[in-house]
């Protein structure tokens, strides 16, 4: 009887564990734009694109002189960064000149001090009209 309560603890306690491993965080509020800004399920990114770091959860995509997208991560992101796109399942396509870049699919790695890289998962995309509109979102995203 002891050794039978004594497993059922250890299979309770797993359960839990698992349970809290695998459960989504849900991301910040500040970082739900929909009202402000489209969503867009899908972006090109050409090699020659530049990335601007916003704060710990969130980088500007520069497509070119006037697209610019804000990416939302699935989590902080920690250390510095150093942009790789990666799939998270199927769908990233490169066609030797550039990227397509879907929420849910594709993520960002970044490289800590001690040299270990974690891998974002990109969980939306903004389009952002303008230098200005990205000034105002990057000030308020580092603010809060």
């Amino acid at each position: 009887m002891k050794m039978m309560i004594k497993g059922s603890s250890v299979f309770v306690l797993l359960i839990i564990v698992l349970s809290c491993a695998t459960t989504p965080r849900a991301i910040p509020e500040k970082y739900n734009l929909d009202n402000e800004l489209e969503a867009v399920d899908r972006v090109y990114a050409p090699n020659n694109s530049s990335w601007d770091r916003v704060d710990n959860q969130s980088v500007i995509l520069r497509t070119n002189v006037t697209d610019n997208y804000l990416l939302v991560l699935s989590r902080p992101m920690y250390g510095r960064m150093h942009i790789i796109i990666t799939e998270y399942s199927q769908g990233i396509s490169h066609n030797g000149e550039g990227y397509n870049i879907t929420p849910g699919v594709n993520w960002i790695s970044a490289k800590s001090a001690t040299g270990i890289i974690d891998d974002y998962i990109i969980e939306k995309i903004y389009k952002i009209e303008g230098k200005e509109q990205a000034r105002e979102i990057r000030e308020r995203l580092r603010e809060s």
